[in-house]
């Protein structure tokens, strides 16, 4: 097993596919491969639980000690909280988008609409059961139901999820992650916020418009434009300057540490009385149910890994900040939605641990 690779929280792949296209993509994918190999040569002398032991070394303790760093400088006044803001911009504005421009450009992959239709035929069904589970089980408003549904079903895809994937199976694997995260905001957050608006009466004509303004603003996301621009690129056939290139490439390594050290300073503070039922319902929705579904939905699509892997662990990540915005923007269930997102991290140590262990 090659440690080295797999423990970087750079994705090692940002620039060797770049030289090699869409048909050679293996070294990228080789990572995958080879710690399963690994796992498999030596699993009638080593127990399972030193495959768990080793993939908290490999994986789990360099992503998730990123994210104590971050809550640690904050708790220690390393940094003030709203000093964050600013890097908070730089990692969205520029490092993850560089990140994300080269994957897709070193990957020459288009989107993968078999990825994209699996993973969302689980997705939105179980944001849906949610919302209502929400309204019969827990008594909730429309509104209220719409950011538990969310909270359900929205991972934390970018700030967690590229780190993971990139440092696991590299520039390949992002460019399946970038398919699932371009139509993650297009689909879930309007259909949430529509949600929101119609429990508060709001007439068809501002409806539309609130939809509309949701989809637009998704779309300039510099993550999704990010997306577009190097799939736009990508149809053009020519190469990147290679000045550019390398410029990108300086930015893209420091993307997915700082990305995590964002994420633990950004947490919001847990307060033991918010974690009630709609919280802890939400969390066994997000990091148990929905990895559960997508492993039996990409079964019965057959879709090969390393992207249903890719899919199962997407699906496994901790909600993401998108759904405590969301809340904060209707007044809906802010603390609860905040506690979710805290709780779902923490726990998320163990159940992705468990998931990587027995896929890799």
């Amino acid at each position: 097993m090659d440690r080295r690779r797999v423990a970087r929280v750079t994705p090692p792949a940002v620039t060797t596919c770049e030289h090699h296209g869409e048909g050679h993509a293996a070294p990228a994918q080789a990572g995958i491969f080879a710690i399963g190999e690994a796992g498999r040569t030596g699993s009638h002398g080593m127990s399972h639980l030193a495959a768990i032991a080793s993939t908290l070394v490999s994986v789990i303790l360099p992503v998730f000690g990123l994210i104590v760093i971050g809550r640690l400088i904050i708790r220690f006044g390393i940094v003030d909280r709203g000093e964050t803001k600013g890097l908070t911009g730089l990692i969205f504005w520029v490092l993850l988008p560089s990140l994300l421009f080269l994957s897709i450009i070193g990957s020459r992959t288009p989107p993968r609409l078999d990825v994209i239709g699996t993973y969302f035929a689980v997705a939105l069904p179980l944001f849906a059961l949610s919302v209502l589970g929400g309204i019969a089980l827990l008594r909730l408003t429309i509104a209220q139901a719409a950011v538990f549904g969310l909270n359900a079903v929205f991972g934390n895809t970018v700030l967690l999820g590229i780190p993971i994937v990139g440092a696991i199976w590299g520039g390949a694997g992002l460019a399946v992650l970038l398919s699932i995260i371009a139509a993650h905001s297009l689909l879930l957050l309007p259909a949430a916020t529509v949600l929101v608006e119609l429990d508060r009466g709001v007439p068809r004509d501002r409806l539309v418009h609130t939809l509309r303004d949701t989809i637009t603003g998704s779309l300039k996301n510099p993550i999704i434009s990010s997306i577009v621009a190097a799939t736009l690129w990508n149809a053009t056939g020519l190469p990147l300057p290679e000045g550019l290139r390398r410029m990108l490439d300086l930015l893209a390594q420091a993307a997915p540490a700082l990305a995590l050290i964002s994420l633990g300073a950004s947490l919001p503070v847990l307060r033991r009385e918010t974690v009630g039922p709609s919280v802890l319902l939400a969390v066994g929705i997000k990091l148990a149910v929905m990895p559960l579904g997508m492993g039996l939905a990409v079964t019965l699509a057959g879709i090969p890994a390393p992207a249903s892997l890719i899919m199962i662990v997407t699906a496994a990540l901790p909600t993401g900040a998108n759904a405590f915005l969301l809340a904060h923007r209707s007044g809906a269930m802010m603390e609860v939605s905040a506690a979710t997102v805290v709780v779902a991290t923490v726990l998320s140590v163990a159940t992705l641990t468990g998931i990587l262990s027995a896929a890799l």
